[in-house]
């Protein structure tokens, strides 16, 4: 009996010590993604100040325009509009937030290209297509101090872009806006990325994980058919650089 005893006592470790040297697995996405951080990406507005029969205009477009459709520099790293500053496609916006953005108007000739606000800018066309390339790569690594979340609904006459903005580093921030900018393809050279409207809504202060609600509206209801792209960008307005924080493309 004892030995009997003995042998299913030593049957009984050997199973013990066999299924606890096989860890267990856990099932398919359990545990996965936990505790880590969300990455955020920081997202280049490039701003392109034209006019209509500028003929260094017509030197630098083609260069950011290549940009905008290298795989590369999709719409997650870097997004492209043009803003007429006066004459043919220009409007009381984009000649505002020009005049906004360069008060002195010997400042002010075409091209003006702008990389997320003033932090970089090149006027004329002695840039290249290199040295733009260098400076989104620059701009794209710097950290991002925001998040934008953000969706449209459409209705006969209008559309809203809602959403919210979230501080998501480590500082209070102060003195927002977030701003819509919509563009379209006007089949013009030095006019494929258009601004057509800006709407603007101030935020003022956001602590650090804040987050800020936000709806937009421009009477453009018809997106597909005409071509229309949305833009929403966090931007500082008191600041010397009038920096763009985050920009988001809106389907």
């Amino acid at each position: 009996m004892k030995k009997m005893l003995m042998i299913l006592l030593v049957i009984g470790l050997a199973i013990f010590l066999l299924v606890g040297c096989n860890p267990t697995i856990p099932a398919e996405g359990e545990g996965e993604g936990e505790g880590e951080p969300e990455t955020i990406a920081r997202v280049v507005l490039v701003e392109l100040f034209n006019s209509s029969g500028c003929a260094s205009c017509a030197v630098v477009e083609p260069y950011l325009e290549e940009i905008a459709v290298d795989p590369d520099y999709d719409r997650d790293k870097m997004i492209l509009v043009e803003e007429a500053g006066w004459g043919l496609n220009s409007t009381p916006e984009t000649s505002a937030r020009y005049q906004w953005y360069l008060p002195n108007s010997s400042d002010r000739g075409t091209p003006n290209i702008l990389i997320n606000g003033l932090n970089k800018r090149y006027q004329g066309s002695g840039v290249s297509k290199a040295v733009l390339m260098s400076q989104i790569n620059t701009q794209s690594n710097l950290e991002a101090k925001i998040k934008i979340t953000a969706q449209r609904n459409t209705d006969a006459t209008s559309s809203t872009i809602s959403g919210a903005v979230t501080n998501i580093s480590s500082s209070d921030l102060s003195n927002l806006v977030v701003t819509l900018m919509t563009y379209k393809d006007r089949g013009e050279q030095g006019f494929r990325y258009s601004v057509t409207n800006i709407v603007t809504e101030e935020i003022g202060s956001l602590s650090s994980v804040g987050t800020y609600t936000f709806s937009l509206t421009v009477d453009e209801p018809n997106w597909a058919v005409n071509g229309i792209h949305g833009v929403v960008l966090v931007q500082e307005t008191a600041t010397s650089k009038k920096e763009v924080l985050q920009v988001l493309y809106v389907e």
